[in-house]
């Protein structure tokens, strides 16, 4: 059976809209339908006082519902507006729409108002084709046809009254629908600590139909927007359909939206807010809609190879023959909200290491090798506040106040100790409720104290990532003296350098050696140890690099990377005494630095530029 095109009537009148939006402006056929004699009628919809007044709106208890439209059919919702006045700061999520055809139980359409808008995180400017939001007022153009009944019904989870709800909608009817009959769908997904090695799932819909949109609002939970390195994933009737390669590629835009935000009439960027590492972008699939015809699965990875924590929530829409898959449920208006805080990739999730212990809690913490940490609880509070007692281990007691302006607020991060670790931490947690998360930090510190030398040739080689230099030898790896020279690839003589690297460890490498890209260069520093043991360095580098200690080659990575705290784990034997640790790390272009450490539980290991 060929598959029904829905949308071929809603395309038409789009043209219209395009004149004002930089594209070609119509022909002089498209206003053609308007000089023939009309096949439907007409209703306009909306808050207006009945009794002639001017409160031409409507007033929504707390936990109340208040019906926007209800009309029967057949009927085709050519434009629907809205607006609301609410103290709430988290009403654009706490409000819920949802939008009923043919009077079907469950709805096609159930989402938090703002994010059916394009403004999950806040109410933004902005206008595409479809769909936008102008100085106050939130619009739609899409079309929403219903064959016998339509109903759109908004919920207010605020808890408190909405002061005024006003609508306004233009509804064409006693028109002429196809058979059979696709109509307009849009659900809200949202994975708010993207933990978990899956993609984010925008739609599984199961019937036939043509995806038509997305929007996206995502933030990361540590600072970047390297999350922006996910691809969109295609499944349709049960097959693969395709990857892209990068989510602001999927928006038609590139380079980690490098300028910033725009609207467009399918596209845009509504919101980039790198110190939040915060988007909000849409995309809309009128020109070229997806089509399938039992089913569709579209994804979005969070990440390369999804191993970015973040707070993703999508809506798709999209118009299918009935019957729909059911929407899944939305959360509660709380847990909803816009992140209060944002919890660091390095922290766990607290239910799935909890057991019940009497009136409270005793949490597993688990560590990844022997190290010095600091053990922190990330408390949830509230308005009706109380406190817990928590301790670590065998440590003091700790008590956490929990008092907060909203509910299931997650507090600023708790202290409870700083402990030598190894294998797993009790975390004892005297109270009904558990915190959102825990998180053993390392106590982290860096070999601050280097030598450096270079740059030596890594010639580039079109079309892949390959750094010639890891494979080459040059002097520094025949003689490490730190009074050796060397000869550069100009012919000059080269030296060791003294350098002092951040706090952090972050040593970069750009501002100490012209050129700095498609080169190497080698750091070297020593590390003291009171008697022989095995230990574990910890190495961040960009991009390529081989790794040695007291003369043995002990790690080596090609490829682009960049420099993440504690990316690699290398396992060395230490001699007593002093011991030599040099790096050749490999640039391709772009950043070129790296970090390093050990993870040292005793306190017992020292770092030192000479050996003295």
């Amino acid at each position: 059976m060929r598959p029904f095109r829905p949308l071929a009537a809603a395309v038409l009148p789009s043209a219209l809209l395009l004149a004002g939006c930089g594209a070609d402006p119509p022909t002089s056929a498209s206003w053609d339908p308007w000089f023939r004699a009309p096949t439907s009628d007409y209703v306009h919809v909306s808050s207006y006082d009945t009794t002639g007044g001017n409160r031409d709106r409507h007033e929504v208890a707390a936990g109340d519902s208040v019906v926007l439209l209800d009309l029967d059919g057949p009927g085709v919702i050519r434009r629907l507006w809205l607006t609301v006045a609410s103290r709430d700061p988290h009403y654009l999520r706490r409000i819920a729409l949802e939008m009923y055809w043919d009077d079907e139980t469950e709805p096609s359409v159930r989402t938090p108002l703002g994010d059916f808008f394009g403004n999950g995180f806040d109410r933004r400017h902005y206008a595409s084709l479809p769909m936008g939001v102008s100085s106050g007022g939130f619009f739609t153009y899409l079309p929403m046809p219903f064959r016998r009944h339509a109903r759109i019904v908004a919920r207010n989870g605020t808890g408190r009254v909405v002061d005024a709800f006003y609508v306004n909608a233009d509804v064409e009817t006693a028109t002429r629908l196809p058979r059979p009959l696709a109509t307009f769908h849009a659900t809200w997904r949202r994975d708010a600590r993207t933990t978990s090695p899956e993609p984010h799932v925008v739609l599984d819909a199961a019937g036939a139909g043509h995806f038509v949109g997305l929007s996206l609002n995502a933030e990361s939970h540590d600072g970047t927007l390297a999350f922006l390195e996910g691809d969109e994933r295609y499944f349709v009737d049960g097959s693969f359909r395709g990857q892209g390669t990068g989510t602001e590629d999927y928006f038609n835009a590139g380079w980690y939206f490098d300028q910033g935000e725009f609207a467009a009439p399918y596209h845009g960027l509504v919101v980039k807010d790198e110190g939040r590492a915060r988007i909000a972008a849409y995309r809309w699939h009128l020109p070229d809609p997806v089509p399938f015809h039992d089913s569709i699965r579209v994804d979005l990875e969070h990440g390369h190879a999804n191993e970015e924590v973040a707070d993703y929530a999508t809506v798709a829409y999209w118009y299918q023959t009935e019957p729909h898959r059911p929407l899944a449920p939305l959360p509660e208006a709380d847990a909803r909200r816009v992140l209060d805080r944002k919890i660091p990739s390095g922290a766990l999730d607290a239910p799935p290491l909890a057991r019940r212990v009497g009136d409270g809690w005793t949490l597993d913490v688990p560590v990844p090798r022997p190290d010095v940490y600091e053990l922190l609880a990330y408390p949830r509070g509230g308005p009706s506040g109380g406190a817990v007692r928590a301790r670590a281990g065998q440590g003091s007691t700790r008590v956490i106040e929990l008092r907060a302006s909203e509910p299931l607020e997650v507090l600023a991060p708790v202290v409870l100790d700083t402990l030598a670790l190894q294998g797993t931490m009790p975390l004892s947690w005297d109270g009904p409720d558990l915190p959102a998360a825990v998180e053993a930090r390392p106590v982290r510190r860096f070999a601050r104290l280097w030598n450096v030398v270079g740059p030596f040739p890594n010639p580039q080689r079109i079309g892949t990532e390959y750094s010639a230099a890891v494979d080459s030898v040059y002097g520094p790896e025949r003689d490490p003296d730190l009074g050796a020279h060397y000869v550069g690839p100009d012919g000059q003589t080269i030296a060791w350098i003294a350098v002092d690297g951040p706090d952090d460890g972050y040593l970069r490498l750009n501002p100490h050696f012209t050129p700095n890209d498609w080169v190497a260069a080698y750091a070297q520093t020593f590390l003291w140890s009171p008697a022989e043991r095995d230990v574990v360095l910890l190495l961040g580098a960009d991009d390529a690099h081989v790794l040695w200690v007291d003369g043995a080659r002990v790690s080596e990575r090609q490829g682009r990377h960049i420099a993440v705290v504690d990316d690699l784990s290398v396992p060395v034997h230490l001699r007593s005494g002093w011991n030599r640790v040099l790096l050749k790390v490999a640039d391709l272009d772009g950043g070129w630095a790296f970090q390093m450490r050990v993870a040292d539980p005793t306190g017992a290991l020292r770092w030192s530029r000479d050996a003295r």
